[in-house]
């Protein structure tokens, strides 16, 4: 009873503090008259364009924010106007014809926040004098409304966040990448703003006509900070109580003082309840018995145990603890956890994942993790052999890679280099494995995180696919992956450029990202190295096919198949284009592997052509023929010849094998094989 009383005391007071807020907290400082809400709206009111609406919204926040870091360098409005903030957009949104629910999916006031804090940075000179926020100074000079400038632009932010937060971490971009926008567009007038905003947000017409008349949204006039007019509804409601200002005052510091006491006093209860169940669990924890699914929170558990947790190995905490001999068999470390070499009394070996989260969020990674898992069966995806959940520790098993990561192989000193032919086949592993999730699983899948740390190799050195903690499924069953709206997650230098600006994922942000890979298979260079990304390094040496052999890791001499490079480095440029619908799908990618390595493949993809297009001259040419005249050789029907290894194991995952239609077309200017 003292409990559910103090409850409903400090939740009355709390109504209170806000109404409070409400009367004398003042006006909103943000501007937005300059906006374009029109075509907002417009755009807004199509289902189709969701992600385009939001960044529009986004834009014009962020646009606003930049206006005020001019006049105060702080990047955000005081947390106390925070939500006058929220509702003075919203309500001049709803206003000007955007409809009410596009505030609420494209998360107004989380997503798209109207302070930015990056890693402790508030302040424009804070951001300013962060390490190698210099070099994206530069490469954002305008103008940007060039493909090329703009490009240079947004990967120089991206290395910036790279340095900023460390490269092995999955992180949110959205809030940083504001806060290096607003940093940026702080420094020049509107219209610099505006033309920054078309390219970090990917969004154009922003500026708005001239009007005759003051617009009934966030006004607030330069000569005073506390305008004397009413240039919005909550003016014209707060202006009555600036008279009784004193008195309520005097009404906050008794309810400040009430408030203090029930707190206490709850702080007190709580304290007393955390010492019982903590003493509850020091008696548990040596018991085996008590590893189960009650850890988890009650939502989990049931998701968890109705899903895939039958299909695994349970394991106890102290058979993990053991295995690992206490913690120091360490083989790897993620953005999502530690990887630890388990050795089991009967025999058995694992890799150990020890998950270094136990929020809500970690909760739903681990067990969708298991969820994927349980599904899918492939011979170059990892598979998980086991699980244990103990108090706040998660635990998932995986089938143990010999050989370790690619990422060891390619960059750790002292390794002995892959051999070039070993290189291509790991290629031609990770495109098998690319294809099964983005064409056989139902729903296909986006692995969203494909890097050489994620690339493990058996005692074969046969490659396999790992961590699928940032797996997203397509919300239909359609062969072809929607966009969808998420937040940005990935690692840098691997990111597909188009996703951190729209961040609508397809599966065409994997194949950027296993372009970038195959250039770190050839050159050995990390993704991001001496401060350089790595797609953007090699554009003078895939200028011309003289310089082609320039790229190749120095560390295995001239052992290279010559053709097989320049088919490598058609497929990279390919793979790696600006826009995602320019990229080809992973079957061509497949086509091109198949044929470069091996020419009786091809010709039994010709005969089959000639047979099945009855002899149509154009399609039965020798490919190299066709390349070397410089015409396109990938067609939408020649997939359906291709003999992947994802026909093979597909369990749960199984779909029947369906055509492509409406391929992209190989780019002009990209090197012929």
């Amino acid at each position: 009873m003292v409990v559910h009383g103090g409850t409903v005391v400090l939740v009355g007071f709390l109504v209170f503090l806000k109404l409070q807020r409400i009367v004398v907290g003042g006006d909103c400082p943000l501007d937005l008259s300059a906006s374009n809400f029109t075509l907002a709206a417009s755009v807004c009111s199509n289902n189709d364009e969701r992600g385009k609406c939001c960044r529009y919204i986004n834009a014009f926040v962020a646009v606003s924010i930049a206006h005020y870091a001019n006049l105060t360098s702080n990047l955000g409005v005081p947390s106390e106007l925070s939500e006058v903030c929220l509702h003075s957009i919203s309500g001049t949104l709803e206003l000007y014809g955007i409809p009410p629910n596009a505030t609420v999916f494209c998360a107004l006031g989380t997503k798209i926040p109207v302070n930015y804090e990056c890693e402790g940075r508030t302040t424009v000179r804070q951001m300013l004098q962060s390490p190698e926020f210099g070099n994206v100074t530069d490469n954002c000079q305008l103008p940007l409304s060039g493909e090329s400038n703009c490009r240079s632009c947004i990967n120089a932010g991206i290395i910036y966040l790279k340095h900023l937060v460390g490269a092995d971490n999955n992180m949110t971009f959205s809030t940083c990448r504001d806060a290096t926008f607003a940093t940026l567009a702080s420094q020049g007038d509107n219209e610099s703003a505006i033309e920054m905003a078309s390219c970090f947000f990917g969004v154009q017409g922003q500026s708005a006509p001239p009007v005759l008349e003051p617009s009934p949204s966030l006004l607030v006039p330069e000569a005073s900070p506390r305008p004397s007019t009413a240039a919005s509804p909550s003016q014209s409601v707060g202006s009555p109580f600036k008279e009784h200002h004193r008195t309520n005052r005097l009404m906050v510091i008794i309810g400040v003082g009430i408030a203090i006491t029930v707190v206490a006093v709850l702080l007190l209860i709580i304290l007393v309840l955390l010492i019982h169940r903590k003493s509850r669990e020091l008696d548990d924890s040596e018991s085996p018995d008590k590893t189960s699914w009650k850890a988890l929170p009650s939502r989990l558990s049931r998701k968890c145990q109705e899903g895939p947790s039958s299909m695994f190995r349970k394991f106890t905490y102290k058979e993990i603890k053991k295995a690992t001999d206490n913690f120091s068999t360490v083989i790897g470390r993620g953005g999502f956890g530690t990887v630890y070499k388990g050795q089991f009394a009967d025999g058995f070996v694992a890799a150990v994942k020890r998950m270094n989260k136990v929020s809500e969020q970690g909760e739903d990674e681990f067990c969708r993790e298991m969820e994927l898992l349980a599904r899918l069966h492939h011979r170059h995806l990892v598979s998980l052999r086991g699980f244990c959940i103990a108090k706040h520790e998660r635990f998932l098993l995986y089938e143990y890679m010999e050989n370790g990561s690619l990422k060891d192989h390619l960059h750790s000193p002292g390794r002995t280099p892959l051999s070039w032919q070993t290189r291509i086949q790991i290629a031609s592993d990770v495109a098998n494995a690319l294809e099964y999730l983005h064409f056989y699983c139902d729903p296909p899948l986006c692995h969203r995180d494909i890097k050489s740390s994620n690339i493990l190799l058996d005692e074969n050195f046969v490659a396999k696919i790992a961590d699928f903690g940032l797996a997203h499924a397509s919300k239909s069953g359609a062969i072809s992956f929607e966009p969808v709206n998420t937040d940005v997650r990935g690692t840098p230098g691997y990111m597909d450029p188009e996703y951190v600006v729209t961040q609508e994922l397809t599966e065409k942000s994997d194949v950027y990202s296993y372009g970038v890979l195959l250039l770190e298979l050839v050159t050995a260079r990390r993704a991001i190295q001496d401060s350089r990304n790595l797609v953007e390094w090699s554009q003078v040496f895939m200028a011309t096919e003289s310089r082609l052999p320039e790229l190749v890791d120095a560390s295995i001499g001239d052992s290279f198949d010559l053709e097989q490079l320049q088919t490598i480095v058609t497929i990279v440029r390919w793979c790696t284009q600006r826009e995602g619908r320019a990229r080809p799908s992973i079957k061509q990618v497949l086509r091109l592997l198949y044929e470069s390595s091996d020419p009786m493949h091809s010709g039994f993809i010709r005969a089959m052509q000639d047979e099945d297009y009855n002899g149509t001259g154009g399609m039965a040419k020798n490919s190299k023929q066709k390349m070397q005249k410089g015409e396109g050789v990938f067609h939408s029907g020649d997939a359906r010849f291709l003999p992947s290894s994802s026909s093979t194991s597909r369990s749960y995952c199984s779909r029947s094998f369906l055509l492509e239609t409406g391929s992209p077309q190989s780019p002009s200017g990209i090197l012929s094989v």
